[in-house]
């Protein structure tokens, strides 16, 4: 049975550590940063957001558990603009666990945390080119909000 649990300190670390070169790398396959100054962006945007890593109050790590293995994570925080929807700033399931459905059980129990943490609804941020992360947000009812566009010259 698939369950959300507190992140781990010796799981946040391992996850900083490839999420901030993830981040990096899906923001210059978008088009928004350059290679050469994508890992000082990404660096500094985690640090703005997580000054005290995983101890920055009112962020929420999760683990995502099935059985005894860590399959995913996820983050949750309040959106910038409005305290009352819950951000979902990072969301993984690891490749090994995918095409199982984990992604919409995670999605689920994300929502219902966020409930339980005070929250009116969820929102996030996907990449245009993430096609299957769209398939999982639109399955879970995700709708879209706002779109950014960008045309290359």
């Amino acid at each position: 049975m698939l369950r959300l649990e507190n992140m781990t300190a010796a799981h946040f670390d391992d996850y900083m550590s490839s999420s901030i070169k993830e981040y990096a790398l899906e923001k210059v396959q978008a088009g928004s940063w350059t290679q050469e100054d994508s890992l000082d962006n990404a660096r500094l945007t985690y640090d703005r957001l997580l000054p005290d890593g995983l101890n920055t109050p009112n962020n929420f790590f999760f683990s995502i558990i099935n059985g005894d293995n860590v399959i995913g994570y996820i983050w949750l925080g309040p959106d910038s603009e409005n305290k009352n929807i819950a951000f979902i700033f990072d969301f993984e399931i690891y490749d090994a666990y995918q095409n199982n459905g984990f992604g919409s059980q995670a999605i689920s129990l994300a929502s219902t945390k966020a409930k339980a943490l005070g929250f009116t609804s969820v929102g996030l941020h996907v990449f245009g080119t993430n096609s299957r992360a769209i398939h999982v947000y639109e399955k879970a009812g995700f709708e879209i909000t706002d779109i950014k566009m960008q045309k290359k010259l």
